[in-house]
């Protein structure tokens, strides 16, 4: 099963790719919990993608691919904002006490702790793509299998 939205990069818009992921997740058959670990995901992707990407720019697109086989769901998260390789992020504080911790920060940290997987490729002419992956069986019921 393959779906596909694109929306601009506008705040406004997100929960219209929110949206989309839920409800290719129930149409693929994906359980909830895994459901909600990509939703959560994409959604802090996406939301990095506003703030940093698009930052002083006019909003471009963001494109989400929705792809599920039989034991894993891969989102692709294309845009043309500024490019950002993951592994520059830096590691959240999650040992001090909430009050002593700055705002923010904490959207790789979700990522990388929702998903199984997940690559990041930057190209001049095509822009950026975020890949994650997320291995769950689905449900019987979605691909007529007993």
């Amino acid at each position: 099963m393959r779906l596909e939205i694109e929306r601009e990069a506008r705040a406004g818009n997100l929960q219209g790719i929110r949206d989309f992921i839920e409800t290719a997740c129930r149409q693929a058959g994906v359980e909830r919990s895994a459901a909600f670990d990509l939703k959560l995901a994409v959604d802090e992707a996406c939301c990095n993608i506003l703030e940093h990407g698009y930052a002083g720019r006019e909003p471009g697109p963001i494109r989400v691919g929705f792809d599920a086989g039989d034991d894993r769901v891969v989102v692709t998260i294309s845009d043309r904002g500024r490019a950002f390789d993951p592994k520059n992020a830096a590691a959240p504080d999650t040992e001090s006490d909430w009050q002593h911790r700055r705002v923010g920060g904490l959207g790789w940290h979700l990522i990388r702790h929702s998903v199984d997987s997940f690559s990041y490729e930057s190209d001049l002419d095509a822009g950026n793509r975020l890949t994650l992956v997320k291995m769950t069986p689905l449900a019987k019921a979605s691909t007529g299998s007993e």
